[in-house]
């Protein structure tokens, strides 16, 4: 039969598969990274059902990437570098207090500071290590240093999301506040969250909706090990080390991570360490999808991220937005894109533009040395209407199906088309993206690369590198 459709970026061969999903549970969406076949979460081991992989877990959360096992290589390399940076660190420390100049005062914060660092180093790997499945040296060989994301980037996430008291104005209240103001009051039911870090934004949402179940994805582990023990009504002690000191006393804190408003189970709350750009997920499976802090860091081209999050609502499904619009400096200037432009390329991607705000907040303000950013945030609701509308074409913009990979060619493009296959057009719109017939509504076909791609995909088998999460 030929290839009549788009699953997770890989044709598909069966009709079966590209039928809107209504299981029981949400995590009956979940899919093969690799061959899009379902993949039965509640089972140990995870196994895939049409190409037979078997997926491992970080504790009882699965990982669905294409190679787990270099991604829980790098968890294993991540854990090495927490001892070497320690080491590196303390040495340093160490060194300065033999300067014959120093006073006794300061010696001792350097060695409350050492104690701090070695114990954070500790608390991290008590965390981690523990939940990693089998001999490290049963596993590939472990990745260069510099490929592997650095353990101590994302802990502030921890601190506030899970040790700082409650404020009316706090932060976590405050990006609550500002998904409410979007949401409009609309349940959120079946709600995906997508880059979500240490959870707590996740948290908040479901735990006050009665219609929620929530999938939560992300790749880092550590952040998500702190926030599946906590939200399933466990605590964890984390120490911070504050390099920028102000007072004696603001060397280091040990942190008790809690969820105060009560445990969440796994019923209806669910973890799955996944590529965020790609989520292993049926299409049509989701009434909410999040992106918190998402957008402006991870994707190459935030055009993908919207055919991405287009595929996986539900007809009438909501897109909520919140973060800033700070890409990352290797961001081409023309993927940078603005409010407005985000705003038109939604629309013409099948979206409709809801309510929206754009609010400068403190971001990360320690709780030890008051240090931190303000950020300009920018917060929308969007969503997939039950009829995809039409594209408005211009003189001057592109036509929707170039900038978007969810979207098929008009059948009069298409037929344009040499039939052969020859670099220039495979380059322009591969051939399985060619559609012989008239288009009435949504997408029945079509490649999830980009348009404009390389004339030589990489094997998937071969997976993702593994991505580095957003702040």
């Amino acid at each position: 039969m030929a290839d009549v459709g788009i699953v997770y970026n890989r044709t598909v061969k069966d009709l079966s598969e590209l039928l809107p999903v209504t299981p029981k549970s949400l995590i009956n969406a979940a899919l093969c990274p690799v061959c899009t076949a379902r993949i039965d979460l509640s089972r140990t081991p995870v196994q895939c059902s049409g190409c037979a992989r078997i997926y491992p877990r970080l504790g009882s959360i699965p990982v669905l990437l294409a190679d787990p096992d270099a991604f829980l290589a790098s968890c294993r390399r991540q854990m090495a570098l927490l001892e070497e940076q320690a080491d590196r660190t303390v040495g340093l420390i160490e060194e300065e207090m033999r300067a014959p100049d120093v006073l006794a005062m300061t010696k001792d914060r350097c060695r409350s500071m050492i104690d701090t660092i070695r114990g954070q180093a500790s608390d991290i790997r008590a965390l981690v290590e523990p939940l990693l499945p089998g001999d490290a040296s049963m596993g590939p060989p472990d990745p260069p240093a510099e490929d592997v994301p650095a353990p101590f980037e994302y802990l502030h996430n921890l601190y506030r999301d899970w040790g700082w008291p409650a404020e009316p104005d706090g932060e976590n209240e405050r990006m609550l506040a500002s998904v409410d103001k979007v949401l409009d009051g609309q349940p959120l039911e079946r709600t995906l969250v997508l880059g979500t870090g240490a959870c707590r934004l996740a948290y908040d949402l479901h735990r006050r909706d009665p219609t929620a179940e929530t999938i939560v994805v992300d790749i880092d582990p550590v952040l998500f090990a702190a926030a599946h023990r906590v939200i399933r009504g466990g605590r964890v002690s984390i120490r911070e080390a504050n390099s920028e000191i102000d007072e004696v006393g603001h060397v280091g804190k040990e942190w008790e991570l809690m969820a105060r408003d009560g445990p969440v189970d796994g019923d209806r709350f669910h973890f799955i360490l996944a590529d965020g750009l790609e989520p292993p997920l049926a299409p049509d499976s989701f009434d909410t999808v999040v992106t918190p802090w998402f957008i402006d860091l991870v994707p190459d081209d935030l055009r993908d991220m919207l055919s991405t999050i287009h595929r996986l609502l539900r007809p009438k499904g909501r897109w909520l937005n919140l973060g800033p619009l700070r890409y990352t400096p290797d961001t081409p200037v023309a993927h940078r894109f603005t409010r407005e432009e985000i705003f038109t390329l939604a629309e013409r991607a099948g979206f409709r533009m809801g309510k929206w705000q754009v609010e400068s907040v403190p971001y990360l303000v320690s709780k030890l040395n008051g240090r931190g950013k303000i950020e300009s945030v920018l917060a929308f609701g969007a969503t997939k209407p039950g009829t995809p509308p039409n594209d408005i074409v211009t003189e001057t913009d592109p036509p929707a199906w170039l900038m978007f990979h969810h979207l098929p060619v008009p059948a009069r493009t298409a037929r344009t088309l040499p039939q052969q296959k020859t670099p220039l057009t495979e380059i322009v719109v591969p051939r399985d993206r060619r559609d012989p017939q008239p288009q009435q509504s949504g997408r029945t076909g079509g490649d999830t690369s980009r348009r404009l791609r390389p004339f030589h995909d990489p094997d998937p088998r071969s997976g993702p590198p593994l991505p580095r999460r957003p702040t």
